[in-house]
């Protein structure tokens, strides 16, 4: 009996998939499985051996098994010079089996590569300074010979300090190798570009920050510190000891540029954690710093390089754990980014001291890369924060904005309140100043007028009370003109100046019995401007005024001088005086307050002296452009 349809296609398709499964899984499974049948004709090392270099060619004698990767200094640890390595291929198909390749994926330090009797590579120097393989896979095709057995010789020359010896050797199908040979070139030299290019990149562009705004160290730290790095990390690309003269000057500028990424690398961790530590931590990490120096530059062997080296990695450990304590304690989440990639550094640091110590088994170290895993991380840390600066000054600038806006807004509402008040203070002072020139010149007219008419017993004749309304006219035409008066002429003379003064005082005072000097100058040596002549016309016409009204004098005398950067005009009498103080306590009247005040707008002073006998008024104008 047939089984169902359903169950007949489930089964062909379970069928069809494990048919897919094997063919899938074939090619894996047989390059995992030496006994298949395909093997057979895969050429192998089916021995290495090792011996000391007699400097003699290749030794006779002395031949011990080894496994590959080698490092002759634990066989040999004194043994500074060369290493022979013979590898026995078998190839079971001489002739009939496709081309195969062979890979040396290292040597420390450099080499030379032979096929039975032909060369097949040698580095350029084999003795000091050594070329540089350490960090070098090296890929050949080898000849197909008729010959089932074929040893490989390997030279390798270092020295005993730096784990000298030959690292594992792969042979198999040329196709096979070759993607073996890239994995291994990516991994060795194409990371390592990849690794200094981008710090280079990163550290340049820290450093023009830094450059422009110097008040930022943290970008100065970052780019010392990438600096340090790639000074460090071209020891992964040399090919030669250039510019150095042995393998160990190279190795002591390479610790020495460890030495000075560590410290940098400490430093820049607390900038960019703004880290508030005690002062003698960083005197101490200076210290420390100064120690290793001492012992990389100055002292002699292999021995201090070694010590230098394990006291700087000391230092990295100690400064791990203490931003990792402080990320603890501050909980912040920048703090807890860089503790997490410490973290993970130490994780990948005791995975490749695992690898190295053989517990685990790989040929990849991962402890190199850390460094930019970091450095990056360090980088997108800055531009974070760069960023929220960024947009915390975009905020500030916009704050700041609407404040002038608003402020802009304030000041011309204020300015336009104080426009007003400009406008009604200027009518205040041009009334003010109206009242002043009335009562210093047509209040002071209408006084002489009505003390001439008291002193004539008869009545006055038309003629006369005409001439002294005409007076009163003139002053009162000369008051609405005196606004124009900054643009009007000066006086050519003081004589013509003195003259309206004269013809106005000179009838009152003959009839009330009080005798005029005058004494002005021929004249002008500097020529006054319109407003001071009429404004020394107002303090005489003013001064003269009171003398006739309150002085009972005898004599009264107008002085005109021209000093010296100033124009004097000196009123004086000889009659009753009073008392200076008793009136400034009073706020000296109307008249001789508004003298003052006219004269100390146009920069000049006023001063009265009073006795018994001598009244003396003097003011005092500095002339034009002193």
């Amino acid at each position: 009996m047939k089984p169902p349809a359903t169950t007949w296609h489930r089964a062909a398709l379970c069928r069809a998939a494990l048919c897919w499964a094997a063919l899938s899984t074939l090619p894996l499974w047989l390059m995992v499985q030496p006994g298949t049948a395909n093997a057979d004709c895969t050429p192998h090392i089916a021995s290495v051996m090792a011996a000391r270099d007699s400097g003699q060619g290749r030794p006779v004698d002395g031949w011990q098994a080894v496994t590959l990767p080698d490092n002759w200094s634990l066989r040999w640890p004194e043994h500074d010079g060369s290493v022979w390595y013979r590898l026995q291929l078998q190839r079971p198909c001489p002739g009939t089996a496709p081309a195969s390749a062979l890979v040396i994926h290292y040597l420390i330090m450099a080499g030379e590569v032979f096929i039975n009797d032909s060369l097949l590579w040698r580095d350029r120097h084999l003795t000091e300074p050594l070329s540089r393989s350490w960090n070098s896979p090296r890929y050949w095709v080898l000849p197909d010979t008729a010959a089932t057995d074929d040893i490989v010789w390997v030279r390798v020359a270092g020295v005993a300090a730096q784990t000298p010896g030959l690292g594992r050797v792969s042979i198999g199908d040329q196709d096979a190798m070759q993607a073996l040979y890239l994995r291994e070139l990516w991994r060795t030299r194409t990371l390592s570009v990849i690794n200094l290019t981008v710090s280079a990149v990163l550290g340049t562009l820290a450093l023009f920050v830094w450059l422009a705004f110097p008040a930022h160290r943290v970008f100065g730290y970052y780019a010392l510190t990438s600096i340090c790095w790639v000074l460090f990390g071209i020891n992964t690309l040399a090919t030669e000891a250039w510019p150095f003269t042995s393998t160990e000057a190279v190795a002591r500028a390479n610790h020495l540029a460890y030495a000075l990424f560590i410290a940098s690398f400490c430093v820049f961790t607390w900038r960019l954690l703004a880290l508030h530590h005690p002062a003698w931590l960083e005197k101490a990490l200076g210290v420390l710093g100064l120690v290793v120096l001492g012992m990389i530059v100055l002292v002699p062997g292999w021995s201090s390089l070694q010590l230098a080296g394990h006291l700087s990695t000391l230092i990295l450990l100690l400064n791990i754990l203490y931003i990792i304590w402080q990320a603890l304690r501050r909980r912040q989440p920048e703090h807890y980014v860089v503790a997490a990639s410490f973290l993970l550094l130490i994780a990948i640091a005791v995975r490749d001291i695992l690898v190295l110590s053989g517990v685990l088994k790989s040929d990849h170290a991962l402890t190199p890369y850390t460094c930019l895993l970091f450095m990056v991380m360090a980088a997108v840390l800055l531009g974070t924060r760069v960023a929220r600066n960024a947009r915390r000054i975009e905020r500030f600038n916009q704050e700041l904005s609407n404040a002038v806006d608003q402020a802009c807004a304030d000041l011309s509402r204020t300015l336009a309140k104080e426009h007003q008040l400009a406008i009604h203070n200027s009518r205040l002072q041009e009334r003010l100043q109206l009242a002043h020139d009335l009562h210093d010149g047509l209040g002071g007219q209408i006084v002489r007028s009505i003390m001439v008419i008291e002193q004539n017993d008869a009545p006055l004749q038309n003629e006369r009370f005409i001439s002294m309304l005409k007076l009163l006219r003139d002053d009162l035409r000369q008051v609405i003109d005196s606004g124009a008066s900054a643009t009007a002429s000066a006086p050519a003379t003081p004589a013509e100046w003195a003259a309206p003064l004269r013809y106005r005082f000179a009838n009152l005072c003959d009839a009330l019995g009080i005798g005029m000097s005058w004494c002005v100058p021929d004249s002008w040596q500097a020529p006054p401007s319109a407003l001071q002549c009429l404004l020394l016309a107002r303090l005489a016409e003013e001064a003269l005024t009171n003398v006739v009204k309150h002085s009972r004098a005898h004599h009264a005398q107008v002085t005109l001088q021209q000093q010296e950067h100033f124009l004097v005009l000196r009123v004086g009498d000889d009659g009753i005086g009073f008392d200076v103080e008793a009136l400034q306590g009073a706020s000296l009247g109307i008249g001789l307050d508004s003298m003052r005040a006219r004269a100390e707008r146009m920069g000049g002073t006023l001063t009265l002296h009073s006795r018994p006998g001598a009244t003396v008024l003097e003011a005092r104008l500095p002339l034009q452009g002193r």
